[in-house]
């Protein structure tokens, strides 16, 4: 094995392989929408929650507007009763005029608890709509998520299926042994298993590399690995 001619094809080898790395760590990096799923769902329910509540103060403010008419209506009997002049006795006619200001206490109370029902009401239906609206950006960002991330896999599986047989050809190519070694380091090195050396720093890990390992390489007989991260080192052709 003439190890310079080795490292040469080792190199080939990894450009794809850090091709096929960055995709592989992109498709992992895909937001999968789970979580604003769930936000979506959490506010679905609070939604619900205040729609009812809302529906609620609706109905308890129809009720007691319903009330209020009714003792309206019932007041409007009595005044025209009481100054219509069919009644007549001092006694009766006394007795209309307190049902008439018991009446229109009654109807002060009543409207004051109309217009605390109004408040509550819209403050009911402020809320609903707030998470409504709430509700609608997030299944808007959940949809746009899912739809992006699915256009975003299909792409980059698409380009990983194009390198697989570059790779594989490239793998061919270069010694066996060596191959086990650089897949051994590239598994357990972020997908890089060969570093080509830059003023003599290992451009991986970018630590500066002893005089022993410069002059290894140099010489070119055996393989030299970078003593900071265990990869491969290979001079890049300028320095060769």
């Amino acid at each position: 094995m003439e190890l310079a001619d080795e490292l040469v094809k080792l190199h080939t080898l990894q450009k794809i392989d850090a091709q096929m790395y960055q995709r592989e760590q992109a498709l992992k990096a895909l937001n999968t929408g789970e979580a604003l799923k769930a936000e979506a769902i959490a506010l679905l329910k609070r939604a619900d929650i205040a729609k009812a509540a809302w529906q609620k103060a609706a109905a308890a403010l129809k009720d007691r507007e319903l009330e209020l008419k009714g003792v309206e209506a019932k007041r409007a009997a009595v005044h025209d009763k009481l100054y219509g002049g069919r009644v007549t006795n001092p006694k009766e006619l006394g007795d209309l005029q307190k049902d008439e200001e018991m009446i229109d206490h009654q109807i002060g109370v009543l409207e004051e608890q109309v217009l605390e029902l109004m408040d509550a009401a819209e403050a009911a239906r402020q809320v609903e709509d707030d998470l409504a609206n709430k509700v609608s950006d997030a299944k808007h960002k959940w949809k746009h998520t899912v739809e992006h991330t699915a256009a975003e896999t299909a792409r980059l599986q698409k380009e990983l299926a194009v390198l697989r047989p570059q790779r594989a050809a490239a793998a061919a190519v270069v010694d066996k042994g060596l191959l086990r070694r650089y897949d051994d380091i590239r598994s357990r090195r972020e997908g890089y298993g060969l570093a080509i050396t830059d003023n003599d720093t290992c451009t991986q890990c970018h630590m500066k590399l002893n005089p022993l390992l410069i002059d290894q390489l140099r010489i070119g007989e055996e393989l030299t690995f970078c003593d900071s991260c265990g990869r491969i080192l290979a001079r890049s052709r300028a320095q060769a």
